[in-house]
């Protein structure tokens, strides 16, 4: 089978999985080569769980070139591990072996750097690989980045990601009791009070859990939303309008029927300042609209307008209640 030849959907996963996988490595692989990829995922389970296993024999196997040089390493006979790809399922089977010969699998052991915001302050930072990251107001997230993989903690916060294309590099972010897994993607994580959601702009994301039951992973595409409570088994995807959840790097926060609650936190961590709610009456209340987070005065004033309260200054801060 040629490398730029058409891979079926009905032959073997395995060989497809190894076909695939250095198609996409390649500097030429198209728009096209992805949506044709993304399809065959789709085909069926075992093609995402052929992926992934080779996938995960890839990123150990990139040490595996230095251990074992000038015994089993496919240097020896001239071919490199993009070779051994191309022989298809049996020399990804070979790869396995090597990779379980050699005891490949140990930890991460790249230099952990940690990011944060403090409330009132959004930060835009460039990660070594690439890959754009933009924290909102009090978050914190720490990466590590080796030869393998690409490793986030999302601790607590939301961030815009745009991810650098690299698959033999994937990326992943643990959040909550969830894992999230991408190889070159733009999506929007916030994590909150337990709450985990999750809208993607460009390309595919998969989510799983981190520990307990194995569930297939969730694919989530561009125009859709994820969201996950910590500790409840179900996930939810939705379609949604991505730029509404990256509105924030906008200097905007956008709402559709949310609580009076949510809206009161948010303007607290993205001002700096606190914003309170009068009481239970005040929580009660659904906000839908766009606040734009440039101007305090403007911003109570649209807050009126959108919904039935009053909003006062107190301290630093503001005072919503329920108009009378």
């Amino acid at each position: 089978m040629n490398l730029r030849g058409e891979i079926t959907a009905d032959g073997d996963p395995a060989e497809a999985a190894a076909l695939w996988f250095a198609r996409l490595q390649d500097e030429a692989a198209t728009a096209e080569d992805w949506q044709a990829f993304e399809a065959w995922l789709a085909a069926a389970p075992e093609h995402a769980q052929a992926y992934e296993r080779l996938e995960r024999i890839w990123v150990e196997l990139d040490e595996a070139e230095v251990a074992a040089r000038g015994a089993l390493s496919p240097r020896r006979s001239g071919l490199t591990r993009r070779g051994w790809l191309i022989g298809g399922g049996a020399a990804a089977a070979s790869v396995a072996a090597v990779a379980i010969g050699f005891s490949l699998v140990s930890g991460d052991d790249a230099e952990a750097e940690t990011y944060a915001t403090a409330p009132g302050e959004t930060r835009t930072f460039l990660l070594a690989d690439g890959t754009n990251m933009r924290l909102n107001a009090d978050s914190k997230a720490t990466v590590r980045q080796s030869r393998r993989a690409r490793r986030v903690e999302m601790h607590e916060g939301e961030a815009a990601f745009d991810v650098t294309h690299d698959p033999a590099r994937p990326f992943m972010i643990a959040s909550g009791d969830q894992e999230i897994r991408v190889v070159g993607t733009e999506f929007n994580l916030r994590r909150r009070d337990g709450k985990m959601s999750l809208t993607v702009r460009r390309g595919v994301v998969e989510v799983r859990p981190l520990s307990g039951g194995r569930r297939e992973p969730t694919r989530v595409r561009a125009g859709e939303r994820l969201t996950h409570h910590a500790g409840q088994p179900e996930v939810r995807v939705a379609k949604v309008e991505p730029d509404m959840a990256f509105a924030w790097t906008q200097g905007q926060l956008v709402y559709r029927d949310a609580p009076m609650s949510e809206v009161a936190a948010d303007l607290s961590r993205s001002l700096g300042a606190p914003v309170s709610l009068a009481d239970a009456a005040t929580q009660e209340l659904r906000f839908s609209g766009v606040l734009a987070l440039d101007d305090r005065i403007a911003l109570a004033r649209r807050l009126e307008a959108f919904a039935p309260v009053k909003v006062e200054p107190q301290g630093r801060g503001l005072l919503i209640r329920k108009a009378l």
